[in-house]
């Protein structure tokens, strides 16, 4: 169960912010809940309640957390390619998210997101392509939403132009998910187990000066007994010093 939805929240976050200042650690980026598939509304208004519940408080504990951004899934019209359209859907959604954000003084990066098959059942989905994503950003206008590139979502969207994209995105680029694949689903493999060339665009990050992190979003631990999930961590850590290596050039 996520501890931050529970009654006793507060609680989970004091231990948690308290572990920050143990740690020395800090945070940068958030990824607030988000609706599965097409989904834009609950039928039922107490689900659909709860769900906006849930979602400003995430947007509370970001900026409790020192935070600076809160990573959005953008919403989308299956029925439909029409940009102004896919515009006025996430403007309905989300006007209110930024609004919110931006009193808490912190920001929203619209992430792109997973490009069903080619010839398959599912339609295309607003916001996998990069050109897609600048249009939600420019419709905003502000310095508080940006963008989020996820590169696992990319590889099944644009896998032959990565370093393009990021390249596009430039300077409203403000957040990062780094996982692999093999281009067909988001399986979030640890880098350099996929298909994505890493070595190629890591250091696009340094020649647009990225400002964030490299926040690496893996489906590592699976069934994997508890006795191997700190050698894991450790082999994952080294990976991405690699990445950060290859990011500096």
């Amino acid at each position: 169960a996520n501890y931050f939805c529970r009654e006793d929240w507060e609680m989970w976050l004091e231990k948690m912010l308290q572990a920050k200042e143990e740690t020395g650690i800090t945070f940068y980026q958030s990824h607030p809940l988000f609706r599965p598939g097409a989904i834009r509304s609950y039928d039922d208004p107490s689900q659909e309640k709860y769900f906006w519940d849930m979602y400003f408080r995430g947007l509370d504990i970001t900026a409790r957390s020192g935070a600076k951004w809160a990573v959005v899934h953008p919403s989308n019209d299956p029925t439909t390619t029409d940009l102004k359209t896919q515009l006025e859907v996430n403007h309905r959604q989300f006007d209110k998210v930024v609004d919110y954000a931006a009193k808490l003084g912190i920001g929203v990066a619209f992430e792109n997101m997973v490009e069903p098959p080619a010839g398959g059942e599912k339609p295309h989905r607003f916001s996998s392509y990069p050109e897609e994503l600048l249009e939600l950003e420019a419709s905003y206008n502000c310095d508080h939403v940006k963008l989020c590139w996820d590169f696992g979502h990319g590889n099944t969207a644009v896998p032959d132009r990565h370093a393009d994209a990021i390249r596009m995105l430039g300077d409203k680029l403000v957040c990062v998910h780094i996982d692999d694949n093999l281009g067909k689903r988001d399986d979030h493999f640890v880098p350099f187990r996929g298909n994505i060339p890493w070595a190629e665009v890591m250091p696009v990050l340094k020649e647009i000066h990225f400002p964030g992190v490299l926040d690496l979003e893996l489906g590592l631990y699976g069934k994997m007994p508890n006795d191997l999930k700190d050698e894991a961590c450790r082999f994952t850590c080294s990976i991405a010093k690699k990445l950060q290596a290859l990011a500096e050039g």
